[in-house]
C-alpha cells in the first residue's frame, strides 16, 4: 500500500470481528515502533501485548467502562519509561518523552492500517488502575492503549478540510 492510501485510509474502529490477527502481521506492527523519531534517539516507549480475554476485559471496565476495547483480539499498552529522557533533558523530559511515543503510536497505526488490521488510539482510561492490574511500576507513565484487529463493519470518519486548520504565517492567515 502507498503511503498516501495508508495515511488517508486510517480510521479509528471501534467494532471488532473474532478474527485473530496472525504473528507476523502483529510483529510487523509491534516492529514498526522502532522506526519512528524520537528526541536524542532515544527509546523511552515500551509496548505491553494483551490477549488474554479476562484481562482485556478488566482493562476495558477500568477505561471508563468502554466495553468495546475488549472485543479487539489485541490491546497494546503504551508505556513511557522517561528515566533517560530526565537524565538527558530535565524539565522537558515529560514534553519530549510523550512527543516520542506519540510518533511511535503514530507508526503503529500506520503499519497496522497498511496490512489490513484495524486499530484505535485510546486516550480513556485509568491509568492508576491499569498500573496495578498489569504490574507496571509506579515511575513509568501510560500514554495510551491502541487496540487491533479487524472491523466487523468500516464505518466512515469525517475528515477535517485544510481550510480550517492550515494557516500561512501567522495564526488564521488562510491565504498566501
Amino acid at each position: 500500500m502507498k503511503i498516501n492510501k495508508t495515511i488517508q485510509s486510517l480510521s479509528s474502529t471501534k467494532n471488532y470481528s473474532d478474527k485473530e490477527i496472525d504473528w507476523a502481521r502483529l510483529t510487523d506492527i509491534l516492529d514498526s515502533i522502532k522506526y519512528s523519531p524520537s528526541a536524542g534517539d532515544i527509546t523511552n516507549w515500551k509496548l505491553i501485548v494483551i490477549k488474554d480475554k479476562e484481562t482485556k476485559e478488566k482493562i476495558a471496565k477500568i477505561s471508563s467502562n468502554q466495553l468495546w476495547i475488549a472485543t479487539a483480539p489485541v490491546i497494546l499498552i503504551v508505556c513511557n519509561d522517561q528515566s533517560e529522557m530526565k537524565r538527558m533533558f530535565k524539565d522537558k523530559a515529560d514534553f519530549y518523552s510523550t512527543q516520542s511515543c506519540a510518533a511511535g503510536i503514530q507508526n503503529i497505526l500506520l503499519m497496522a492500517n497498511s496490512v489490513g488490521v484495524d486499530s484505535a488510539w485510546v486516550r480513556t482510561f485509568n491509568a492508576d488502575k491499569i498500573r496495578s492490574t498489569l504490574n507496571i511500576p509506579e515511575d513509568i507513565k501510560i500514554d495510551a492503549l491502541i487496540t487491533l484487529g479487524y472491523a466487523d463493519k468500516k464505518e466512515e470518519e469525517k475528515k477535517t478540510e485544510l481550510k480550517n486548520v492550515i494557516y500561512f504565517e501567522e495564526w488564521e492567515k488562510i491565504e498566501l
